[in-house]
């Protein structure tokens, strides 16, 4: 791995999000398939684990975003951090919450005839990207809670980011474990004081350590790469690293592990996924070679809308095809979102993204280093 290399472009780590992202898709919608009902064993364990790949999202957010802001220990220009990381997601964000909005009043003022004010206070809440604090005005667009959680991180990254990425390695190390280990004993007391877990489940204060360590690993990531014999060990096993935490992740469906659910839905697999992170970054070549792959580049490019439009074109078309269709149905819903994917990540993510840097006379550092950043 040669560092100057690697910062150019880190493409393994953009085919990487397909991936985690398809793995919701998968989540979401495959249990509708009529044909294939869930009978318990392996296979639908590791479908109900499809949740897991927020907390990829948040460690690989963390990571990317202190690569490109923090490498050079220099202040993070908080004009120009806000400007780029709102030029990246609220456009697509606004566009899918638009998408699933007819679902939304069907089910809101049809169905269950909740008062107008609440369908109001809902949409307004989700406009400004706070449905993960207020949990109980959720409804649009299931998985966009994420967005709001990332909005947050955003928010404290310029400041908190620069204040750990100031501390010596042995520090960092420390800090790294405290964090982990603190974070998910914390996330366990909290769930086992609430009445309702899900309220945990979403807010930010409870995912924040996964973002947070995702710095720490990039602080790892380039200590490693200032140096040739250190960056030729992580090359080498690279491939054993990447099967090692695929073989650990599969084992825990496979031998049914048990696992306490609120801390799965948290952090608990961040130093799986840091392993993963590390090893397909690298720079090996073997991996570099099959992860940048122009074809599956370009889907990871999508995969930031393939996460966020999936739903609303299941709730609009999709689950019906499924269940009149069952597989090909299915594979009709995946085929169209995928394409819808990969043509707003052209034609609205980048067309909108260049319009606003531009009408602010900005140029973002992220578009020259990667294609790979989170929510």
């Amino acid at each position: 791995m040669q560092i100057s290399k690697t910062l150019t472009k880190i493409e393994p780590l953009t085919s990487a999000r397909f991936f985690a992202a398809f793995y919701v898709v998968f989540y979401h919608t495959f249990r509708d398939i009529p044909s294939q009902p869930l009978r318990p064993g392996a296979f639908a364990r590791f479908l109900e684990l499809g949740y897991v790949s927020v907390t990829f999202f948040f460690l690989l957010s963390g990571f990317i975003l202190a690569i490109v802001y923090l490498k050079d220990e220099k202040p993070v220009d908080r004009r120009r951090f806000y400007l780029a990381r709102f030029a990246r997601i609220y456009p697509l964000y606004l566009a899918a919450t638009l998408l699933d909005l007819p679902h939304f009043l069907y089910t809101e003022r049809l169905v269950a005839r909740v008062p107008f004010s609440h369908t109001v206070s809902v949409f307004g809440v989700h406009l400004v990207l706070l449905q993960s604090w207020l949990v109980s005005l959720r409804g649009i667009n299931s998985p966009s809670w994420s967005l709001s959680d990332e909005a947050f991180f955003y928010l404290i990254f310029p400041l908190v980011g620069a204040a750990i990425w100031r501390l010596r390695a042995r520090s960092m190390w420390f800090f790294a474990v405290v964090l982990y280990l603190g974070g998910n004993r914390i996330v366990q007391v909290a769930a086992n004081l609430q009445t309702t877990e899900w309220r945990l489940a979403y807010n930010p204060l409870g995912h924040v350590y996964e973002f947070l360590i995702g710095i720490c690993l990039a602080k790892l990531f380039l200590w490693i790469g200032r140096s040739p014999n250190r960056s030729r060990i992580l090359s080498v096993c690279a491939p054993w690293l990447l099967a090692a935490g695929l073989a650990a992740f599969l084992a825990i469906p496979v031998f049914d592990v048990r696992y306490y659910p609120a801390q799965m839905q948290h952090g608990l697999l961040l130093p799986i996924f840091g392993i993963m992170i590390l090893a397909i970054a690298s720079g090996n070549r073997w991996l570099s070679a099959v992860f940048s792959m122009r074809w599956l580049v370009v889907l990871g490019e999508a995969s930031f809308a393939l996460y966020l439009i999936h739903v609303p074109l299941y709730m609009a078309v999709g689950r019906r095809f499924i269940l009149r269709f069952g597989v090909p149905g299915f594979l009709a819903y995946v085929v169209v979102t995928l394409s819808l994917s990969v043509a707003s990540f052209y034609w609205l993510e980048t067309p909108s993204r260049r319009w606003i840097l531009r009408r602010a006379h900005l140029r973002t550092q992220e578009t020259t280093v990667t294609s790979a950043l989170a929510q």
